[in-house]
């Protein structure tokens, strides 16, 4: 489980985030929506443990692999597409880099025989464990489910244009299986096809996975939970994104509604102050409601256009 507890951000003076709270559980498959600059992607800094809270805590598996896909890929060059795609592979590919150089030392391993066929054994076991000889035909798999052809696999990653550059930065990302994949904009260099077989493997990823996309069929289809920064906070809706939509709608005319009946009220209280303040007889009730209406904590209006024309009401304008 990753758990954000009231959790406070602030970059300058934009303030992200205020004793904001949500947890992602394994296997969960969480939609992240937010206006542009609201701190989607500090969130996924967060969790990656790239950035951490001004104030509050982020509680995270000890041993929690994270594979994190970004719009900014860097400038991969050097490598073919599928060895690219392979040094993705974290563990595996670190221990079939060993395994080639042992595979070396034991043509003249000198007096190290002993020791260079004992490590070799070890790197062997834990690299066949790990699936390390079934590498190359996942990557190759992958590669293809995002519109690579096998002729393309051995060319330079650097001749890539900067959108199949991200295609195959989000194979590396895919071929990790880790425990908990962090999406950012996946589909954005993505064509129909290839979109249809990333959905089909991330339903079928046993992991959690964290996503922002632009594209709601998608996370209707994927996603059943939704996770909205707003104004600093966090709040999560157990649904995919229709659910989420219709029960923000809900909140917003209820949140409408309560602020059209304070205003109602303050209304009155204020009309019953303005006609008696003037009169002795009254001097006490009229301290009293004042006394009230200082206390009353207001009700913001939403932003929308019912909550603009409300407040365009209030204040006396024309809407």
């Amino acid at each position: 489980m990753i758990a954000f507890s009231s959790v406070s951000k602030q970059y300058g003076g934009q303030l992200l985030f205020v004793e904001a709270s949500f947890q992602i559980n394994p296997g969960e498959k969480v939609g992240l929506v937010g206006p542009n600059g609201a701190g989607k992607s500090t969130v996924f800094r967060m969790i990656a443990g790239e950035e951490q809270p001004d104030d509050g805590g982020i509680e995270r598996p000890r041993k929690l692999t994270l594979g994190y896909f970004r719009q900014d890929v860097g400038d991969l060059r050097g490598r073919s597409i599928l060895a690219e795609t392979c040094a993705g592979a974290g563990e595996v590919a670190e221990l079939g880099a060993e395994l080639a150089e042992l595979t070396a030392r034991l043509e003249d391993p000198g007096d190290d025989l002993d020791a260079v066929v004992a490590r070799f054994g070890e790197v062997q076991a834990r690299y066949q464990d790990l699936g390390g000889y079934e590498l190359e035909a996942r990557a190759q798999s992958i590669l293809h489910g995002l519109g690579f052809a096998d002729a393309q696999m051995a060319a330079d990653v650097g001749t890539l244009s900067g959108g199949w550059k991200m295609r195959v930065a989000l194979a590396r990302i895919l071929l990790m299986r880790p425990d908990t994949l962090l999406l950012d904009e996946p589909t954005n260099h993505l064509d129909l096809e290839s979109i249809l077989w990333l959905e089909k493997f991330l339903r079928d990823f046993e992991g959690a996975i964290v996503m922002t996309s632009h594209d709601r069929e998608l996370m209707n289809r994927l996603v059943t939970k939704i996770v909205e920064i707003d104004g600093g906070e966090l709040t999560t809706y157990s649904g995919d994104y229709d659910f989420y939509e219709k029960q923000r709608e809900i909140a917003e005319a209820q949140q409408e509604a309560q602020y059209a009946r304070q205003q109602a009220m303050l209304a009155k209280e204020q009309a019953f102050i303005d006609r008696f303040k003037a009169r002795a007889s009254h001097a006490a009730q009229v301290q009293s409601r004042v006394k009230k209406l200082d206390k009353i904590e207001r009700v913001e209006p939403q932003l929308t256009l019912v909550g603009l024309r409300i407040a365009a009401e209030h204040l006396g304008l024309t809407w």
